[in-house]
């Protein structure tokens, strides 16, 4: 299961050309299975994993992108890409974000349905402080992520404040405010505000 993050930031964004007067993608992917893989004089490919056999042919995705009204076009070529058919819901991007206390919740993945561990709720949140088209890592104003009590009740994790040497989190995405042991959803939101309102008291 991915992450809220990698649900939302990080992502490439496709530019059309300038003054574009219909700007609208058309998607289209093709697989060959047997596509053969060149040798540029060198030996026969092998692999060193004796349970392989694809040798010097291989299962070859391509997606195309092209925007007719400015001719933009762009090929996504890959070897043995994964490729699977769901919906919005089952990625969380896509989903219309949840307002809850002033604020925007932009779901990920849903957890994951394991008998008495099946939730509703998607695993985690980001937090911004509008409503955007994109989500962007300056937008992002804190997350909430869910994990489990100590008898196996859903709790969530709230964090709050992004800061560069933030003592909590990781990566690009560091926290000054963390609190877990949440009841809800809406209660983590509601923590992230007030850490926000405190912030903006403090700096007045």
């Amino acid at each position: 299961m991915s992450s809220v993050r990698d649900t939302y930031l990080g992502w490439e964004l496709l530019s059309h050309a300038p003054q574009c007067k219909r700007p609208a993608w058309t998607v289209d992917i093709r697989t060959e299975d047997r596509a053969v893989r060149a040798q540029h004089g060198g030996e026969r490919h092998a692999c060193a994993n004796e349970e392989c056999g694809h040798a010097s042919s291989y299962a070859e995705t391509t997606v195309r992108i092209v925007c007719t009204s400015c001719g933009v076009a762009e090929l996504v070529t890959g070897e043995g890409t994964g490729r699977s058919h769901g919906s919005t819901r089952h990625l969380g991007y896509g989903l219309q974000p949840r307002r809850v206390a002033g604020l925007y919740l932009y779901p990920g993945e849903p957890f994951l349905s394991l008998g008495r561990l099946s939730t509703s709720e998607p695993f985690d949140f980001l937090v911004t402080a509008e409503r955007l088209e994109r989500v962007e890592e300056r937008h992002v104003v804190g997350e909430i992520a869910q994990g489990r009590g100590s008898r196996g009740a859903v709790r969530w994790s709230a964090a709050a404040l992004p800061s560069e040497d933030g003592k909590y989190g990781y990566g690009p995405l560091r926290w000054t405010h963390v609190e877990v042991g949440l009841k809800s959803v809406t209660a983590a939101a509601k923590w992230i505000a007030a850490r926000r309102a405190e912030a903006v008291e403090v700096s007045a």
